[in-house]
């Protein structure tokens, strides 16, 4: 009986532990000036959710080292500025390497991570600046997923005029790269 009573406590005390820290935990940072990369960032989460993660959506600027620090993921998404990253997620990702002191602690070092972009029109600074979110991340020693065959997930949003926004498919490309990234944290995090 006091054997069945100490495994009772035993249980009681790791099996909430155990499922507490099971949960894949990403945080979805963005920036988006019309709303076209905010759709994005909310179509990543949707599919990280759809994958079993807990996936938080945050303005770039709002993100705080305790964000950081509690995901096992993070995702980073700009819209093209000039053929390049939007400034306030430079500011952040720099933000991050010094006022939260990432760049001397690596604590980001190990974590998946996952970059989208948005712009006008078609060659119009995406994979730039997709890949310059990406080697700021992988500076930090994260690890990037990409969706099958490209660097992250983009969108054309200004051409053609008659279909402006963030199409269907790719949104539906922003949810596989978050369910992807659901995945690979999980594999990272055990």
């Amino acid at each position: 009986m006091r054997h069945l009573r100490l495994t009772t406590f035993v249980l009681a005390g790791v099996l909430p532990l155990l499922t507490a820290s099971g949960e894949v935990r990403l945080l979805v940072a963005y920036h988006s000036q019309t709303g076209n990369t905010a759709q994005m960032a909310e179509a990543l989460a949707e599919g990280a959710r759809a994958a079993g993660a807990e996936a938080e959506v945050k303005e770039i600027g709002n993100v705080t080292q305790t964000d950081l620090e509690q995901a096992d993921g993070v995702a980073v998404g700009s819209p093209v500025h000039m053929g390049d990253v939007a400034v306030p997620v430079r500011e952040a990702l720099v933000d991050w390497a010094y006022g939260f002191g990432f760049w001397r602690s690596r604590g980001l070092s190990g974590k998946a991570c996952a970059v989208f972009a948005t712009g006008g029109a078609p060659s119009n600074g995406k994979e730039f600046t997709m890949l310059s979110i990406a080697l700021s991340l992988m500076q930090y020693g994260m690890v990037l997923v990409t969706p099958y065959g490209g660097l992250g997930a983009s969108a054309t949003t200004g051409v053609p005029e008659s279909e402006k926004g963030v199409g269907a498919h790719e949104l539906e490309e922003a949810r596989e790269l978050g369910g992807r990234l659901a995945d690979i944290a999980e594999r990272l995090k055990d």
